[in-house]
């Protein structure tokens, strides 16, 4: 298993749809006004709202001028399980011009706690 550290590009945010869900605006009262309601017939328990791609948005409106989440202590559940350094994770920075996010080097111990805006993960990649 390899772990990599999130170091807050904000390239995910910005190359895949992201949709929430009405627990996640429950939680995060900003994505029923931010974002865009679906039709009824679209809804599922994961997907109510749209929050990526929107009009005028080059990624997830949420995103301050430095590519930082706004709301990432309530985000949408579709982003807490979006696992850094996964195979999604290094696409998204292959197509924003980034370098593949490296692995961390743990000894010890497991580096799986989120911390502010950073987030660590472990995944089998």
């Amino acid at each position: 298993m390899s772990t990599y550290e999130c170091d807050g590009c904000g390239a995910c945010c910005g190359a895949y749809l992201i949709f929430a869900s009405e627990s996640d605006a429950a939680r995060e009262p900003r994505i029923r006004d931010e974002g865009r309601r679906l039709a009824d017939h679209l809804v599922t328990e994961r997907w109510t709202y749209q929050l990526f791609p929107l009009p005028f948005h080059s990624s997830c409106g949420f995103l301050d001028a430095d590519k930082r989440c706004t709301i990432y202590e309530t985000r949408p559940e579709v982003c807490r399980e979006f696992a850094a350094g996964a195979d999604p994770c290094q696409d998204a920075r292959r197509r924003a011009g980034l370098p593949p996010l490296s692995v961390v080097e743990v000894s010890g111990q497991s580096r799986n706690a989120d911390a502010g805006n950073s987030a660590s993960r472990t995944t089998g990649h």
